[in-house]
């Protein structure tokens, strides 16, 4: 991968990718004063931020959608959409993804629930700040 292939991708289910294009200019100018060690670092801690976030939001079911002081039903297990979570930093890409069927109900809801966006206002909150760091990079 070269640097000029930098972006940052969520993906929630297998054909779904968020990516930042279109930054050839800061990349390039990034390379000529020599700071992509630096840019690699903040793709890892802007991916890492994200990830967490995400954990905190996503939908676990049980107190949600049943009554809290109910029992659970029985074999009921929760959390599936929480641990499946998967986090892959590679040199200039950051990629989150949830492998259930059901991750991208979840985050952009259906006409029978809303949305959840748990990995989306994570997604968000943070984009603004991955960009201005790298344009503190290339000064």
């Amino acid at each position: 991968m070269t640097a000029h292939q930098l972006f940052m991708g969520w993906s929630i289910v297998a054909d779904f990718e968020v990516k930042f294009d279109g930054m050839d200019e800061l990349i390039k100018h990034i390379e000529e004063v020599g700071r992509m060690k630096e840019a690699k670092a903040i793709v890892k801690e802007t991916t890492i931020n994200v990830a967490r976030k995400s954990q905190e939001l996503v939908p676990v079911g049980y107190g949600q959608r049943y009554p809290v002081k109910s029992k659970k039903p029985a074999g009921y297990v929760g959390g599936t959409l929480k641990r499946s979570q998967k986090v892959t930093i590679t040199d200039y890409t950051g990629m989150i993804s949830f492998n259930t069927d059901y991750a991208a109900y979840q985050e952009y809801g259906t006409r029978f629930q809303t949305a959840r966006k748990y990995l989306g206002t994570p997604f968000v909150q943070e984009r603004n700040s991955f960009i201005a760091k790298l344009k503190r990079l290339a000064k």
